[in-house]
């Protein structure tokens, strides 16, 4: 019997160094996939965190533009507000001189038409100052002058006419 517990012994502890190889083994093998897993993690990390940098900047770069849109705007703005100033200034210019150049043709369409009657008036007094000295100078031809038909020499009698 002394036989059977030293094998017996023998047999335990031969199955006690093999259970703790395989459990050397099974506890490697879990390591190893642990650290798979570790590696997967990490690049998936390192991937994520590349990418919210890469939106960071797009962001931050966003935010720039934004701002350079938004002077761009406020400076637009200033100018569209100075033009429209100048346009209604302009305008009310262009409008007063409007009137203005009205008041001025029609002051001179008055006067052109003063003129035009103050000629007319010269030529009707002209045409008319014409005709007496004309009648004058026939009616001395003949001797007579318009006022009493007498005689251009007084002291000579007008002939009879039988």
């Amino acid at each position: 019997a002394v036989v059977s517990t030293q094998s017996t012994g023998g047999k335990c502890r031969m199955l006690i160094d093999e259970n703790e190889e395989l459990g050397r083994q099974l506890s490697q093998g879990r390591v190893a996939q642990l650290q798979a897993e570790l590696a997967l993690q990490k690049s998936a990390n390192e991937e994520m965190q590349k990418n919210v940098e890469e939106m960071t900047n797009f962001v931050l770069q966003l935010d720039e533009e934004v701002e350079g849109m938004q002077a761009t705007i406020l400076h637009l703005q200033h100018q569209l507000k100075h033009t429209q100033e100048k346009l209604k200034q302009t305008s009310e210019k262009l409008e007063k001189e409007g009137k203005k150049r009205e008041e001025l043709e029609r002051s001179q369409g008055e006067e052109e038409e003063k003129v035009k009657n103050a000629k007319q008036e010269k030529r009707r007094r002209a045409s008319d100052e014409d005709e007496e000295p004309g009648r004058r100078k026939k009616d001395k031809n003949k001797g007579k002058t318009k006022e009493g038909k007498k005689s251009k020499h007084r002291d000579r009698e007008p002939k009879e006419t039988e």
